[in-house]
This record gives structure tokens, C-alpha cells and sequence, in this order.
């Protein structure tokens, strides 16, 4: 499938949609990381400057980037300061935050809950822990579903879990609670925890109010910022991140993402004409879209400069 995929450096059309691009939503674990979690690593994890000086381009050249992904907003906040960004979407979509000092404004998002749900002085992370949403899993699944421990501390919208499930199966026991919800797979995970399951690899799991998504987040992002669909990019490795491209001119598939199973029927289910891969895997994979993201600007503006 990666070859059926259009190479970005290598796709005029890719290119030109670039010159447009204001805001990049990236990925984190396996895009923007390398694997042990650190940006200042080569995609075999070696020590490389590969990933931090694309950062420090991005930001003379103006240009935003903004971290999208199922950590909290504590995670998220530090990071995002760290590397000098001004944004990030946490918990797999529902909460937007703009700014990292004390003046930040943040939006938190229910999805297709009602406007009374769940109410005043309740979080979604309480709603959802009052229906007994992981407890109901854990009940089905014995074995198979834990909480994620300690990344489900401090939470606001969603329960963080990591299991080896069958998503299907494990949204048909959320149907059956009294408030709506949906069970996202955030892909894979390197550690099983307590987990007995050996069947299949582990897997990151979000409960969140039905309708929260990356990209519903991204939307509601980019008209708080003023811009288009086309001035947005994308960037992931999996198959959540991958519908993203629904919200974004331009999508891009870093190597690796061929590897999971959901990225593959992804595309092979919805075919997009706005999906792009990189030649390189994981951080190196980012950076290469970097190159071609800056390269497009100077080109854009030359042109300009020139009429």
C-alpha cells in the first residue's frame, strides 16, 4: 500500500498545496518521537539534531505547528512550551488550548452530548467514570482492557485505557450504557501492563463523548484561528491520525504508518486524493516533510517577490 501512496517531495500537486500551509497538526508517539519518546533522536533512536533544527526553521519562518494527541493537557502543555509552539489538542480531541502561559484560552469539547450534558460543575472524565464506562469493559473483557496506568491520571474529557481489543466489539458494550460515547483506538503500544492478552500486540484506547475526534478538533481549531481547510496540514502515523486528512489540505503518512494494519484498510476503504507519505520513517520522516513544508514557503515567496 505504501507504494500505491503518493511520495510528497516527489508530487508536484503536493507542492504546490503546500505553499498555502500555515499550520501543521502533528502527531506525537512514532511522528513527531522518536521511539523512547525523545525529539532530539534519528528514527532508530541514536542521538540527532534531525527533528529539533526543523523545529527552529518552522518558527523563523512564521509557520505553526501544533501537537495533536491523546496525552493530557498537563503533557501537553509542558511539551508544547518546551519546543516553542503556542497551541496543542489533547485527549484525542477534546480539549483545544491556545497559548501556554497564564493567559492561555481553552475549549473544551462534548462531541454530540447535549447541551446539558453533563452538567454544571461535572467534567466528561466524570460523566463517563459515573456510567461505569471502564468498569463495563473491564467486566466484558476480563483480561483483555486496564486502565492505562499512570497516563490516566489528571484527566478531563476521556479514560485512557490499553488492551487488546476488537474496537467493534468493545463500542458495541459502550452502546449499551445510558450515555453516548466512542471507543478510539490510538494504536499501538510497546508496554502490556498487567494485560494477559498475548494474541495480538497492545493498544492505546480512548473513551470519549461520541462525535470527539482529532479531526472534529482540528475544524473547530482552525476556524478559532481564522483559517482554511487548504492552510492546514497533517501529519501521523496511524489509523486515527489518517482521518485527519478529512479536516486538512494536506495529509502526510510517515513511513512506519504502513506497518499498522488500520492504516493500510484505511486506505484501501477511503481513498483520499489529499494523502502523501514520506520516504523517511518516524522523526527522519518528519523532518522530510519539514523540508519540503519550508522549501514551499521560499518558493511561494519568491514568486511573490518577483511579481
Amino acid at each position: 500500500m505504501a507504494h500505491e501512496t503518493p511520495l510528497l517531495t516527489a508530487d508536484p500537486r503536493a507542492l504546490e498545496a503546500l505553499t498555502d500551509v500555515r499550520v501543521l497538526y502533528t502527531d506525537l508517539d512514532g511522528t513527531l518521537v522518536a521511539q523512547g519518546g525523545s525529539v532530539l533522536a534519528d528514527a532508530a533512536a541514536r542521538p540527532s539534531l534531525v527533528v529539533a533544527e526543523r523545529i527552529v526553521e518552522i518558527s523563523r519562518a512564521g509557520l505553526s505547528v501544533v501537537p495533536v494527541s491523546g496525552r493530557g493537557r498537563l503533557q501537553l502543555r509542558e511539551l508544547t512550551q518546551l519546543l516553542g509552539w503556542d497551541g496543542y489538542i489533547a485527549e484525542a480531541g477534546g480539549i483545544i488550548v491556545h497559548g501556554t502561559g497564564l493567559d492561555y484560552e481553552d475549549r473544551v469539547d462534548t462531541g454530540t452530548w447535549p447541551a446539558n450534558v453533563p452538567g454544571t460543575g461535572v467534567t466528561p472524565f466524570e460523566a463517563i467514570n459515573g456510567v461505569r464506562a471502564a468498569e463495563t469493559l473491564f467486566e466484558a473483557f476480563p483480561g483483555r482492557i486496564e486502565h492505562y496506568a499512570p497516563w490516566q491520571l489528571d484527566r478531563e474529557v476521556s479514560l485512557l485505557l490499553r488492551g487488546c481489543l476488537d474496537a467493534a466489539a468493545g463500542q458495541a458494550v459502550l452502546d449499551t450504557l445510558p450515555l453516548p460515547l466512542d471507543l478510539i483506538d490510538n494504536g499501538l503500544l510497546r508496554s502490556y501492563g498487567t494485560l494477559t492478552c498475548r494474541d495480538m500486540p497492545p493498544h492505546a484506547y480512548h473513551v470519549v463523548p461520541k462525535g470527539v475526534s482529532k479531526t472534529r478538533a482540528i475544524e473547530l481549531d482552525l476556524a478559532w484561528r481564522g483559517l482554511s481547510r487548504g492552510q492546514a496540514a497533517a501529519i501521523g502515523d496511524s489509523a486515527t491520525d489518517l482521518e485527519m486528512a478529512d479536516a486538512v489540505g494536506v495529509m502526510v503518512l510517515v513511513a512506519n504508518a504502513f506497518g499498522s494494519n488500520g492504516v493500510v484498510s484505511g486506505l484501501a476503504e477511503n481513498p483520499r486524493d489529499n494523502v502523501w507519505r514520506t520516504e523517511r520513517e518516524r522523526t527522519e520522516g518528519w523532518a522530510e516533510f519539514a523540508d519540503a513544508w519550508l522549501e514551499a514557503g521560499r518558493r511561494s515567496g519568491d514568486d511573490r517577490a518577483g511579481e
